[in-house]
């Protein structure tokens, strides 16, 4: 039988314009996306190493610390009492799968010193809007402890906050400068998130960041994972490669 002759197909570009401005667009895109969730890795690392060597650290006394400083996350102490009737919830806070509110108090430390918020944590809300939780007030003279929190971005709002005639007030997020001014008080420029163990603490568990370092580290593989494709999808486009993957397939089959 005579030999079955196979034409050798040689490698050529091909090229797509369209496909080319689309990989000039999107393959820098895709790339720098990457290295920006390995950078928000390292971020989020150290975050959680500083805020694991603050957490070992002795409380401090609130009113010994210098309101100018960095202080997010540092363990500390409050002697003072609650100012039970100007409680804040902030609203649509859930919790396995359930709504409900985080509740902020104010605490006086001392007559001549600025208040600060407490957060007190978290308390399970109605399937009824309109009905608010019934908040265990604490009375007297306490020693709170936590750690200090403080937003390091403005929060989302959807629309103005709704002021109440009565308090409780319920709020979509925690503004400070607003507050300072509807009750005219100074207070310290951090909130105090309770210990689970500490007195007046509902359901704590706070959250050090909202994404692990592994999971940006598995955003960015994502990310690079793109670009990859978008290289190998380019390289088809604007060339025979593909003719010549099933050029060498049939001539090894032939042979």
């Amino acid at each position: 039988m005579a030999a079955v002759m196979q034409h050798r197909v040689s490698f050529q570009w091909q090229i797509n314009i369209a496909m080319l401005i689309f990989a000039a667009i999107f393959l820098p895109l895709t790339i720098s996306l990457g290295f920006w969730q390995l950078q928000r890795a390292e971020e989020k690392q150290a975050l959680l190493a500083e805020y694991g060597a603050r957490k070992t650290a002795a409380p401090a006394a609130v009113a010994s610390l210098d309101p100018s400083e960095d202080h997010q996350y540092r363990r500390v102490k409050v002697r003072g009492h609650l100012i039970n009737d100007r409680t804040l919830l902030l609203e649509n806070r859930v919790r396995n799968g359930q709504p409900g509110f985080e509740v902020i108090t104010p605490v006086e430390i001392d007559p001549q010193q600025p208040w600060i918020w407490v957060n007190r944590g978290w308390i399970a809300g109605s399937l009824h809007r309109a009905e608010l939780p019934q908040i265990p007030p604490v009375k007297g003279g306490l020693v709170l402890h936590g750690h200090l929190y403080r937003a390091l971005d403005k929060p989302f709002t959807v629309g103005e906050e709704v002021w109440r005639e009565r308090w409780p007030q319920v709020l979509q997020n925690f503004d400070d400068a607003l507050l300072a001014e509807r009750l005219g008080k100074t207070f310290f420029p951090y909130t105090l998130r309770l210990d689970q163990d500490s007195p007046a603490a509902l359901a704590t568990g706070w959250d050090i960041v909202n994404l692990i370092p592994e999971k940006h580290k598995g955003y960015a593989v994502q990310w690079f994972a793109m670009a990859v494709a978008l290289v190998i999808l380019s390289l088809f486009a604007n060339s025979n490669l593909g003719a010549v993957i099933k050029n060498a397939g049939s001539k090894k089959t032939l042979d």
